[in-house]
């Protein structure tokens, strides 16, 4: 019969292997991964840099690079991304109760607003169907989160050039099945406002869109979102009316 202090030994040493494999190396993401570069072949390094800038909105993956070599940078991204998709999770549930609600409901105005129409109700339908599969893949997203937020993952991660790819491909996939369904279900209210035989819906169906469309745009003009897209444009019209960049310029 074993001693407990025997007992504890296998236990601590147990435990000091478990944690061996996550801890970091003192190089990681030190130097940039040889796989990251753009391939030489003329298609693949065409389609390299297609998904750089699809995934990344730049040209290459250096500033990826610059951005996970400081610190726990990997862990922190992804753990800031796992609490957003919990928030998108929620409004997804929303957006599919809606959708349902107006489904397996009669329109006490059909003749004001019908959104049982045709139009209307295959936009609510697809929604529907969008939110239910958008709650499923958040779930797999956030199941799996605990293993892609490890080291461990990451270096498996930038030993393929496409892997990456695929990664953030995985990350992105809720929020674009999210951002489906909400459009979805707006068409479905702007078809039901416009084909509506009432004045009074189609006017004040235009003033509500116009007034949330003039707050979205304010809301998003002081985004870095905004910014980083318009400076991305004005350097590709600056490139190819063979005008210098502005910091060749400023340079």
């Amino acid at each position: 019969m074993s001693s407990p202090s025997q007992s504890t030994r296998v236990a601590s040493g147990y435990s000091a292997q478990l944690s061996q494999p996550n801890t970091p190396p003192d190089d990681f993401f030190d130097e940039f991964p040889p796989k990251w570069n753009a391939p030489k072949p003329f298609i693949s390094r065409h389609i390299f840099q297609i998904c750089c800038f699809i995934f990344t909105w730049r040209s290459d993956l250096h500033w990826l690079h610059d951005l996970l070599k400081e610190g726990n940078a990997w862990e922190e991204l992804h753990s800031r991304y796992l609490t957003q998709l919990n928030q998108v999770s929620t409004v997804q549930g929303l957006v599919l109760a809606t959708a349902a609600v107006f489904i397996s409901s009669n329109p006490p105005l059909a003749k004001d607003v019908n959104y049982i129409s045709n139009s209307s109700y295959a936009c609510l339908a697809e929604s529907l169907i969008f939110s239910l599969f958008g709650l499923l893949f958040q779930l797999k997203v956030s199941a799996s989160g605990i293993i892609f937020q490890q080291r461990s993952a990451a270096k498996i991660i930038i030993e393929r050039r496409w892997r990456i790819f695929w990664h953030l491909l995985g990350l992105v996939v809720p929020i674009i099945i999210f951002t489906i369904s909400v459009v979805l279900l707006l068409i479905a209210i702007v078809l039901t406002g416009f084909a509506s035989h009432s004045e009074t819906v189609r006017i004040y169906l235009s003033i509500t869109f116009a007034f949330l469309a003039t707050c979205h745009l304010v809301s998003i003009l002081g985004s870095p979102f905004y910014h980083h897209f318009s400076n991305l444009w004005i350097h590709i019209l600056r490139t190819e009316s063979g005008e210098k960049p502005q910091e060749d310029v400023d340079a």
